[in-house]
């Protein structure tokens, strides 16, 4: 799978139609080549996919968000805890990557592109585990019935 394919179907989930920026591009690419991620990492892979000011960690409470009908947990100390678990086992083989993707996105860590980065996060673990990118794209409807 093409970089460019796996940015442009991750926004199309999203809804949004358009080309995927060099911004995105160069992020996600950048993103996929680190040996380990951190909080840090993930940070500024959010603040490539959306607006600085829309994507901050939730670590404060008070920042709560819902998607749809979900309900993530409340903002606060938690999700840092909670995310730094995620992030050792996506940094480990302990794990399925689908497994940590869900994780990911129930915890909806950010206040604003948990879905594209959760995306990112999970085509590392394939990639850094199978060495090479993944034959396989998103398809949406799946996507959003898989986490509903």
């Amino acid at each position: 799978m093409e970089i460019y394919d796996f940015v442009k179907e991750s926004n199309k989930i999203e809804g949004i139609i358009r080309e995927p920026s060099k911004e995105e591009l160069e992020a996600t690419r950048n993103f996929l080549e680190l040996k380990e991620i951190k909080v840090e990492d993930l940070l500024s892979l959010v603040h490539k996919y959306t607006y600085p000011d829309w994507a901050e960690l939730r670590c404060v409470s008070g920042m709560n968000v819902r998607v749809g009908r979900y309900i993530p947990p409340s903002g606060g100390p938690d999700i840092l805890r909670q995310l730094e678990i995620i992030l050792k086992a996506a940094n480990t083989t302990f794990g399925m990557a689908k497994e940590i993707h869900l994780d990911y996105e129930q915890l909806h860590p950010f206040t604003d592109g948990n879905g594209r980065s959760g995306r990112t996060l999970w085509l590392w673990i394939m990639q850094t585990r199978d060495k090479k990118l993944p034959n396989l794209g998103f398809l949406h409807t799946w996507y959003y019935q898989t986490l509903a």
